[in-house]
C-alpha cells in the first residue's frame, strides 16, 4: 500500500450497548443496507465493513473508511485491544428506548473513547430509535456531556439513511484531527530533534 492511500484510509469503531443497532447503523453508513432488518442477530467479537466516502474539508478527496462494528458483548473483551489500534473515531451508539442503555453507553465511553485519549471531536453519539413516536431527541448522558461530547444525532428506524449525512460531518472533524494531530507530532520532532 502507497503512502498516500495509506494517509486516506481511516479506521472507525462503532461501539455500544448489546441490541443498540450498532450493524444496522454500520450497514447503512457502508450502503451495504438503506434500513432495519426484522430480525435481531448479535455480532461475534467484531464485523468490518469498508466504505468510500467523499470528505469536503481543506483536504478534501476520497477517504476510504474500515467500519469495525463491534459486538456490545463484553465477554470479547480480550479482542479489543487490537479492535482500538489505529482507529481515528469512535461512533457510540445506544438506543434511549431501552433501560439502562444511557448507563451503559457512559461505560462504551470510558472503555473505548476515554482509553484511546480521543477528543470530543472524534466522537460521534447516535441515538438509535426502533419506534418513530418517541422523542427525537433526548439529552445527552451525563458523564458524555461533562467530557465535551456533542449533542447526540437522533436516527429512527424509518430514516436510516440519515446516519450517512452526520457520518460525513463526523469524518471531516476526525480526518482534521488526524491531520492536527500529524502536524502537532512533525513540529514536535523538528523541536526535540
Amino acid at each position: 500500500m502507497r503512502a498516500s492511500e495509506a494517509s486516506n484510509r481511516h479506521k472507525v469503531i462503532v461501539v455500544g450497548p448489546c441490541e443498540s443497532g450498532k450493524s444496522i447503523i454500520s450497514n447503512v453508513i457502508a450502503e451495504a443496507a438503506d434500513s432495519a432488518s426484522e430480525a435481531y442477530r448479535p455480532t461475534a467479537a467484531v464485523r468490518i465493513l469498508e466504505c468510500e466516502t467523499e470528505v469536503r474539508s481543506a483536504s478534501s478527496g476520497r477517504m476510504t473508511v474500515e467500519l469495525w462494528d463491534v459486538s456490545g458483548d463484553t465477554k470479547f473483551q480480550k479482542c479489543w485491544p487490537a479492535i482500538k489500534k489505529d482507529a481515528v473515531g469512535c461512533i457510540l451508539v445506544y438506543n434511549p428506548e431501552k433501560q439502562n442503555h444511557e448507563e451503559e453507553v457512559e461505560k462504551w465511553f470510558q472503555w473505548f473513547p476515554r482509553t484511546m485519549n480521543f477528543s470530543a471531536n472524534q466522537v460521534l453519539v447516535i441515538q438509535s430509535l426502533r419506534r418513530s413516536d418517541v422523542p427525537r431527541r433526548t439529552p445527552l448522558p451525563a458523564k458524555l456531556a461533562h467530557a465535551g461530547v456533542a449533542q447526540p444525532v437522533t436516527v429512527s428506524a424509518d430514516d436510516m439513511v440519515a446516519a450517512r449525512k452526520h457520518f460525513g460531518t463526523f469524518l471531516e472533524t476526525v480526518r482534521q484531527s488526524v491531520l492536527d494531530k500529524q502536524r502537532q507530532e512533525e513540529e514536535d520532532v523538528m523541536k526535540g530533534g
